[in-house]
Formats: structure tokens, C-alpha cells, sequence
């Protein structure tokens, strides 16, 4: 019965995967997310409901259009995947995969849930455009607002605490933005490391954001590494041809720090017991 349970939650985050794809790929483009028939990006065919399943649909069309036979982007089966996961994830953390069907337990998945596709969908997104847009940062801090407010230990102080956490870390940031006049640190990381420390506290969101620093340059390394074993192969995360100055969108970073830093209770330097002990 679990692994049903836990199947159908998957099944979930996959079909909200689906909608993150559709978001991503729309968003300032003058179309509607909300409105009209999906269709195939190469003839423009409107998509009926079977060719629309999560996942499935994909599978048994062997990633290929049923009208035209061109390839389908494997970037919709990835985000189907991930966010599968990432609710699988969020329901861990809520004790709802338990079947806890508490009031306290249902809020704080669907809220959870819905927290991880606007971090993955800032991820994509920034990925693809080397930008975050506001609106998406506008989301991540209404909905980890309403996810700390469900617990009772929010109050007045705790949110104060919060902000300061959030400014105190992201004022760094600031400062290298204003130096190097964009070059170095774009705002837009500023700002969605203002808004994630505001989420995971100050402890968790050091350790996040240093995670991603250390996940970002260990890929770096990697990608480096493997373009002189075989130049001839193009790889994701840069606009140009790589080298040591490629630029590199640092919010996927952000968002996988977010995610390990949060899911595992994450603090680096111990700054939650040492304040505890004051």
C-alpha cells in the first residue's frame, strides 16, 4: 500500500513537473500558460490528451511527435523526473508519505511541494535565459512565508530573525554586484539568495549557499576536464564555447543548494547549536 501511496505522489509531481515545462517555456514570450492547447514546437500540431500523459506519453511515443516524428525535448521528461522526486522529497520532510493526513501535514506538502517546482522552474529557467525572472522570486518568498507561518513557532521575532538572516547573507552578494558592476554576481542571484536565506534561516542558508559554490566549481572543474578529452561535444550551462571566463548561470547551483541544504537539516558551521548554547 506504501509504495502505491508513494507512487501516486510521484505521479503528481510528475504531472506538476509537466505544467513547470509548459511555464518555462511560455513565460515572456506572449503566450498564455494558463490558456490555450499544448502543441509540437516543429509542425505546430495541437496535442491531444493521450499525447499529454507525464512521462508516459513520452515512453510510448519513443520521445518522438506522433505527427511530425521529430524528436521531443528530453528537458519536459527530465523536469517530469526531478519534480517526481522533489514531491516524493516534500512529502518525506511533511511526514505525509506516512499518510498523515493532518491538517499541519496536507498544508505543509502542498506548500512544500509547491515551494520545490518554483525553485526547480527558477533552475530551468535560468538555465535556458540566464536570468530569474521576479515574478518567480515573488513566488518562492510568498509561498516559504505562508510555509513557516503554519508552524507555531512562527511569530513576530521569528519572522524579524528571518529577515535579518536574509539581508545579512545577501549583502555580500550585493557588494560584489556593485563592484564588479554585474560582471562577477548577477542580481538576480542576489536577490534569490535574499529570499532563500529568508526560507532556510541564517545556519541552513549559509550552508546552502555555500553548497552551491562548491557544487558549482566541482562541475566547472568536471566540464573543463571533459572539454579537453573531447572539444567536438557541446556542453549545457554555457553560451559559448568553453573556457576558464565562460559564463555560467549560477541559480541551478542555488537551487540544488537549497534543496540538499534544506531536505537534510543542513548547517555546515554548527551556527544553529552554537547560538542555542548562548
Amino acid at each position: 500500500m506504501e509504495y502505491i501511496y508513494g507512487a501516486i505522489i510521484f505521479l503528481f509531481g510528475a504531472a506538476l513537473g509537466s505544467f513547470i515545462a509548459v511555464i518555462g517555456a511560455r513565460y515572456n514570450t506572449g503566450l498564455s500558460f494558463l490558456k490555450g492547447r499544448s502543441a509540437c514546437f516543429s509542425c505546430n500540431a495541437v496535442l491531444k490528451k493521450r499525447d499529454l500523459i507525464p512521462l508516459f506519453s513520452f515512453l510510448f511515443l519513443k520521445g518522438r511527435c506522433r505527427y511530425c516524428n521529430n524528436k521531443i525535448p528530453k528537458e519536459t521528461l527530465i523536469i517530469e523526473i526531478l519534480m517526481g522526486i522533489l514531491s516524493i522529497m516534500a512529502a518525506l520532510k511533511s511526514e505525509f508519505l506516512f499518510q498523515d493526513f493532518s491538517l499541519m501535514s496536507v498544508a505543509s506538502y502542498l506548500l512544500l511541494t509547491a515551494i520545490f517546482a518554483v525553485i526547480l522552474l527558477i533552475a530551468m529557467y535560468d538555465l535556458r535565459h540566464f536570468i530569474i525572472p521576479d515574478s518567480f522570486l515573488v513566488s518562492f518568498f510568498v509561498l516559504s512565508f505562508l510555509y513557516l507561518s503554519i508552524f507555531p513557532s512562527f511569530n513576530f521575532s521569528f519572522a524579524v530573525s528571518s529577515l535579518l538572516s536574509a539581508i545579512i547573507l545577501a549583502l555580500p552578494f550585493l557588494l560584489i554586484f556593485l563592484v564588479s558592476k554585474g560582471t562577477w554576481f548577477g542580481f538576480g542571484d542576489v536577490k534569490y539568495i535574499l529570499i532563500l536565506s529568508f526560507f532556510l534561516g541564517f545556519g541552513q542558508g549559509l550552508s546552502a549557499i555555500i553548497l552551491s559554490f562548491w557544487i558549482g566549481a566541482a562541475f566547472s572543474l568536471a566540464a573543463l576536464s571533459f572539454k579537453r578529452i573531447a572539444p567536438h561535444i557541446n556542453l549545457p550551462l554555457f553560451k559559448n564555447s568553453l573556457t576558464m571566463k565562460s559564463e555560467i548561470p549560477f541559480g541551478p547551483f542555488l537551487s540544488i543548494g537549497i534543496i540538499i541544504s534544506f531536505y537534510f537539516n543542513a548547517d555546515l558551521f554548527q551556527i544553529h547549536s552554537f547560538f542555542s548554547t548562548l
